[in-house]
């Protein structure tokens, strides 16, 4: 495999060419110290195999942070804990780059409670605070603060500096004529908006003249009037001759263009690779490709192709940091493929939770490589239903010893996931659905598909646990007309593939509500939303939400927030803020007001059988995503 190839950097030999590319954890303090589960987190990587793993973003500076519990390299105090982060990684096997940054005007300033800073002042979007524009003779001081930065993480221990100059970071602000508008010598032409990221470079370089340095730049900013990608390669050559180990590339902006730089479902999967391509073109020194390379087949293209000589892999590795180990091995179907979503990892750690994923429960957990066997293995477990709460519940409960069995009244396995990998861009969330298929088999667990189980059966059941993950089913709304007009609710058009007519009005706009809407208009129909709330898609990241309203928008999707249907008679009855409206008649009326917990079973099933042999996990106990559903499913199975 061309993975596993050694390679050098910087006179380092790499054993391999995985490069675990940095995502902010929050599992630092809130000082930016080194805490134990941050070391196991990145320790279970390292024990994959990884080549190099590159440190989530270190800030700077205090002012410079983006997350409240950010990895810091402000100070000689935190030198030790990141010793005692760095050592032990090496140990396994992996080389390590400590990662330096400061964002500049996309720090967070509920994180650093300091006014933020920038070349000048323009507002990033996303942060919605204008900056501060750094005085000319501030400059020294905010370039000083990266040079300590990177004496800190010689001291520490570090193989690799890894420096951000993209991603619309505080270097990259001077890069980007869209956010420089000084007008002295840090400003204006090409060569003065370098100059304050080169000259960091220079005095690195000096100081720590042994020191590999990767330095991580956008290709593109995608921005009208931003960094272009003759810029980048203008400034890569400049890198190269200044003792640059390697380019790692990325894209965009987290203040304009943040899809693109996530890459987030909905944007072109591959781009950054083909901008990686380019950047190669131009330089004799190796670079890096980053950006949703979620299985062995995509990283083998890409390096087989001479695209990059390195492939980076941030979340697949959230996803499964034994997926070097089996890629090696053959075992492609068994890693559980990083789907992109962002909602375990990102959009939870920006609304203050804890940091996860989706489809790996165990993030950050002493049992996320290694689930314990039971003190008491061999109990039979029954699961009814094979959506994400009752597949990983199966999972974990054959990994502990047990022997399981698991039903499903559908032909297929996955549950409401089914229906979820339906709407554009989203198909990739089968994946974890074949990881179960391909894993569950090899635990010897029995797979019970096109079976309704009735209480009378479960009766007969010599079962130590039953697992209820029965999911949700679709509220109705009581509407006069509703029902003799006729409608469908949303998992009948995704999940059941029923066809609409040519007009279609969706009742309701949450996430699913206006996926559907997504699915029907990509297919050429006519779609109106209609929504009680302010706002839709409320429960939706917010990169995967402006990617989908963009769409909508295109396609002309009309949507009425504020509005209640009353009635459907010879139109629809809608009452607004402003008073009663009518609304066409359409082909087809829509149901997504929501689902409710699907109970039927348990509750019969309870009056005969002891409630402590009886678990309700997922949807069933409460409606919520898919990253509560299987933490829930390994959870319940933990304590069999």
């Amino acid at each position: 495999m061309e993975l596993t190839k050694p390679i050098k950097l910087g006179g380092i030999e790499l054993k391999n060419r995985l490069v675990m590319a940095p995502v902010k954890t929050g599992y630092a303090t809130v000082e930016g110290q080194v805490t134990e589960e941050l070391i196991g987190y990145y320790l279970n990587r390292a024990k994959g195999g990884v080549g190099l793993i590159v440190l989530e973003s270190a800030y700077v500076d205090p002012s410079g942070k983006e997350i409240p519990r950010q990895l810091g390299i402000y100070d000689d105090s935190l030198v030790d804990g990141l010793k005692r982060l760095v050592t032990p990684l090496q140990e396994a096997g992996s080389k390590v780059a400590v990662y330096i940054n400061h964002a500049g005007r996309v720090a967070n300033p509920m994180a650093t409670k300091m006014p933020l800073i920038a070349p000048s002042a323009v507002m990033c979007p996303s942060i919605g605070v204008e900056p501060k524009a750094i005085e000319k003779e501030e400059i020294k001081k905010w370039q000083k603060a990266y040079v300590d930065a990177a004496i800190r993480a010689y001291k520490a221990g570090a193989d690799f500096l890894e420096i951000q100059f993209g991603h619309g970071y505080l270097i990259h602000q001077f890069l980007s004529p869209h956010a420089n508008k000084r007008q002295d010598e840090y400003g204006g032409s090409f060569e003065n908006r370098i100059r304050f990221g080169i000259e960091i470079l220079e005095e690195i370089r000096s100081e720590l003249p042994g020191f590999p340095v990767i330095v991580r730049i956008s290709a593109e900013e995608f921005v009208e009037d931003g960094w272009k990608l003759e810029d980048t390669i203008k400034l890569v050559k400049i890198l190269e001759g200044k003792g640059v180990a390697a380019i790692d590339v990325s894209l965009g902006t987290m203040c304009e263009a943040a899809p693109i730089t996530m890459q987030t479902l909905g944007t072109k999967k591959g781009l950054s690779w083909d901008y990686a391509e380019k950047i190669k073109r131009e330089v004799n020194i190796p670079v890096i490709a980053v950006g949703r390379i979620n299985s062995p087949d995509i990283a083998e293209e890409i390096l087989s192709k001479g695209k990059a000589d390195l492939v980076a892999l941030g979340r697949p590795l959230v996803a499964d940091p034994l997926f070097l180990d089996k890629a090696v091995s053959g075992r492609f179907k068994e890693i559980r493929r990083c789907l992109a979503c962002h909602q375990g990892c990102f959009d939870e750690l920006r609304g203050g939770r804890r940091f996860g994923c989706n489809i790996n429960p165990a993030v950050g957990r002493s049992d996320e490589i290694e689930i314990p066997k039971a003190e008491n293995p061999g109990k039979k477990v029954f699961i009814i239903g094979a959506g994400p709460a009752g597949l990983e519940a199966a999972y974990t409960a054959a990994v502990r010893g047990h022997k399981v069995t698991i039903y499903d009244e559908n032909e297929e396995l996955g549950g409401q996931l089914i229906a979820a990998s339906m709407p554009p861009y989203k198909e990739e969330l089968m994946g974890i659905v074949e990881y179960y298929k391909e894993v569950l088999p090899k635990l010897g667990v029995e797979i019970k598909l096109n079976h309704r189980v009735t209480a009378e059966e479960v009766a007969q059941w010599e079962a130590d646990a039953i697992i209820f993950a029965t999911g949700g089913e679709p509220i109705v709304l009581s509407i006069p007309g509703l029902k003799e007009y006729g409608y469908m609710t949303a998992a009948e058009v995704l999940k059941e593939g029923k066809e609409t007519g040519q007009t279609v009005v969706i009742i309701g706009g949450g996430l699913i509500g206006m996926e559907t809407a997504d699915y029907l208009s990509e297919k050429g129909k006519k779609v109106m939303v209609i929504e009680l709330l302010d706002e839709v898609a409320r429960d939706m990241g917010v990169f995967e939400k402006n990617l989908l309203m963009k769409r909508l928008k295109e396609r002309d999707v009309e949507i009425y927030v504020k509005t209640k249907l009353k009635e459907v008679n010879k139109s629809l009855v809608t009452e607004t803020l402003e008073g009663e409206r009518n609304l066409p008649l359409p082909d087809t009326i829509v149901l997504s007001v929501g689902m409710r917990p699907n109970r039927t079973l348990y509750e019969e099933v309870k009056k005969f059988v002891p409630e402590e042999k009886l678990y309700l996990i997922g949807d069933a106990k409460e409606v919520r995503k898919i990253v509560h559903a299987i933490s829930e499913g390994r959870n319940v199975a933990l304590t069999i």
